[in-house]
């Protein structure tokens, strides 16, 4: 059973709890209490409080307040999210490698990336006909194998969304949400990066260029980040899709389409299937 979030240790008044309903999937509140204000968010696993725990010792995460099984209390972050910012999308994308490439030197080892397995529990929990069930899983015993898991493992982040990024008043970025962490190549991240933000593939030279010149960072791949990124925009398609099927959000369904256009790019000349019969919506 979960504790009500009023109930928990580390308030000790609690004058207001709002709703935060900017993301897609996580429930997530602002507490007002005790004349400060905190952010709370509901999570499922142990993998992400630990990530967190490793992320806000290295300042690249904002402060933990209190995390128990089911709940993660961090500082309140007042300000905006690289989304909303004015800056530029060059200057967004420095931000987000420079705080990868930090988030990528954290020692905790959460949970290994299980392409195949992530691919499967989106497949089966959507709404599909078993022709077109049949089709995806046929699309994913292509992508997957081509997917190395033997070099370059790091804790990737897993969705540096740019909303994921939180500047404060003093325009310090932080990275926030690490429900995604995993075990994984680099080029994993690195290719979730360019994929969840719908970057332009011709912005991938200068990510890996400014990457591969942050402090410990790691060679990257090219041939690999490419696999991934078509990787990618298949479980992004399927993601919003089931996210759609649940919620019949039009944004939801707009960011599949933009999200599986993108595979079908970049996927046509590598691999065959019916992308008819495949097309999730």
């Amino acid at each position: 059973m979960i504790q009500p979030l009023h109930t928990l240790s580390c308030f000790n008044h609690i004058s207001a709890i709002t709703p935060i309903t900017a993301g897609l999937s996580s429930q997530c509140y602002q507490v007002s209490a005790d004349n400060k204000r905190f952010f709370a968010k509901q999570v499922t696993t142990t993998n992400e409080t630990l990530v967190s725990l490793h992320a806000a010792s290295l300042g690249i995460s904002p402060q933990i307040i209190y995390h128990d099984k089911h709940w993660l209390v961090t500082q309140y972050i007042d300000g905006e999210n690289l989304t909303q910012s004015q800056y530029t999308i060059d200057d967004k994308i420095l931000i987000a490698i420079k705080l990868m490439a930090q988030c990528h030197q954290i020692a905790e080892k959460p949970v290994e990336l299980a392409p195949k397995a992530i691919a499967h529990e989106l497949i089966n929990n959507a709404q599909f006909s078993n022709l077109q069930q049949a089709e995806l899983l046929r699309v994913v015993n292509q992508l997957t194998p081509k997917l190395k898991h033997t070099n370059n493992l790091v804790c990737c982040h897993g969705d540096i969304n740019f909303s994921n990024i939180v500047m404060n008043q003093e325009k310090k970025p932080y990275l926030v949400d690490f429900e995604c962490a995993c075990i994984a190549p680099v080029e994993y991240d690195l290719a979730m990066f360019i994929a969840v933000n719908n970057l332009a593939e011709d912005k991938a030279t200068i990510i890996i260029e400014q990457y591969e010149h942050q402090p410990c960072s790691i060679t990257v791949d090219r041939n690999l980040l490419q696999k991934y990124l078509t990787f990618s925009y298949f479980i992004n398609s399927l993601w919003y899709t089931n996210a759609y099927q649940k919620q019949n959000n039009i944004a939801l369904l707009n960011m599949y389409k933009q999200q599986w256009k993108k595979f079908i790019s970049s996927s046509a000349k590598r691999y065959t299937f019916n992308e008819h019969i495949a097309k999730p919506l």
